[in-house]
């Protein structure tokens, strides 16, 4: 069936409050009309696993915006802060950042990391009184993953609460439509996180003796000229603020699982052999980043479309993750999936995989296995509150009792 660009954008309204949501059941109606629609004049839409998976890793497929999708007389984007990072770099430029960060994200190193993980939530949970109510997401997610990067950077913990709504802020620029006053919102928020973190980085650059954390190695390569100040920065600001946030969501997911499925719970408990699987089929359904957004540069040609260059293609992680081409019951939670059909794009994919993903995956399970080795239940003490753009997603409230 073919559909007016009109009919193809209505099948996805990404400012509406139900479709952000729920918009499972809007992917798939528009999955079974077609796999790829066209939304705007150069805007495309993904839907198929499949698909997603060998097109958005093409060479070809660009991070950055081109300029074509400025508009004259608008301010930059406030996320032109970052553009000298993997998150706007692609190769070979994007390999050279990259490298920055992979001696401190070896699987030897994730253990060490998940033990302090581990440290920080035993202490957390030490500090609460028998029936006391405690904000899953932020004491028990946000806090310990934190606490963990702050020790890999070597970084005072700082204002937490404040940057990870500095970071929400900063996000909602990214939705589809942000609306009116979300630009100098999103603004506000970038500012706030490059102003605290380069406080704390300008204080170790001027200590008389440097200290033994990732941002101390940035530094070092900033004095012999390997890195610009910028560089430093910005990644410093990158992984600053992503440490809590991200695995934040996926371990209250965990929660909430808990307390809606003691049997899951309890099978978690007794399995540790399962809980690889487990967490991999927890990000499948609770991706925190939702659209991942692609430019091509040069023409390609998706499920008989022509996508010219320089367009905007959305991959709806959502829907790639719940594709029932590739998962039976897409909408259950099924840890005992088969390997090859369990393969979600949560973290991404391709070179710009999330490069923190191995220690999302193993603080999460550090934190679910304490609380289900601990207590023999969670209760959900009050409605979990979320906050959501069509691109983001996260937990304001989570409140649990553990039993």
């Amino acid at each position: 069936m073919s559909l007016t660009i009109e009919e193809a954008s209505a099948l996805f309204p990404w400012n509406d409050e139900k479709f952000r949501a729920d918009p499972y059941p809007a992917y798939e109606r528009a999955r079974a009309i077609a796999p790829v629609h066209r939304t705007t004049e150069n805007t495309y839409v993904v839907l198929n696993h499949a698909d997603t998976t060998h097109n958005a890793k093409l060479p070809c497929m660009r991070i950055a915006e081109p300029p074509s999708f400025a508009t004259a007389g608008e301010h930059p984007h406030p996320w032109t802060a970052f553009d000298n990072t993997v998150l706007s770099k692609d190769a070979p430029e994007h390999t050279r950042m990259r490298r920055l960060t992979n001696r401190w994200l070896t699987p030897k190193m994730i253990g060490t990391w998940a033990r302090l993980t581990h440290d920080f939530t035993v202490e957390a949970l030490g500090r609460l009184a028998p029936g006391e109510v405690v904000d899953a997401h932020f004491d028990l997610g946000v806090m310990p993953t934190h606490l963990t990067m702050c020790r890999i950077l070597d970084m005072p913990v700082g204002d937490v609460e404040g940057m990870f709504w500095a970071l929400w802020d900063a996000m909602l620029i990214n939705a589809t439509a942000p609306g009116e006053g979300i630009h100098a919102r999103s603004l506000a928020g970038m500012n706030f996180m490059f102003a605290e973190t380069e406080r704390y980085v300008r204080e170790k650059q001027s200590a008389e003796e440097p200290g033994n954390g990732l941002v101390d190695e940035l530094l070092a390569a900033h004095g012999r000229g390997e890195l610009t100040w910028r560089e430093v920065l910005e990644t410093t600001v990158l992984l600053y603020m992503s440490g809590g946030p991200n695995p934040a969501y996926l371990i209250g997911a965990g929660f909430k699982l808990f307390a809606e499925r003691p049997d899951l719970m309890a099978e978690f408990r007794e399995k540790p052999e399962i809980r690889e699987a487990f967490v991999n089929e927890l990000a499948r359904l609770n991706p925190v980043e939702l659209i991942i957004t692609r430019f091509p540069n040069e023409d390609i040609e998706i499920q008989d479309v022509h996508i010219p260059a320089g367009s905007c293609i959305k991959y709806p992680i959502g829907a790639a993750n719940r594709d029932p081409a590739v998962f039976e019951n897409p909408n259950n939670f099924d840890h005992n999936r088969p390997p090859e059909a369990s393969r979600n794009l949560t973290f991404g994919l391709g070179t710009h995989a999330c490069a923190g993903q191995l220690l999302a995956r193993a603080e999460t399970s550090v934190i679910l296995g304490l609380i289900a080795e601990r207590y023999s239940s969670v209760e959900l003490a009050g409605e979990p509150l979320e906050v959501r753009t069509d691109r983001l997603v996260a937990f304001d409230k989570l409140p649990v009792r553990l039993s």
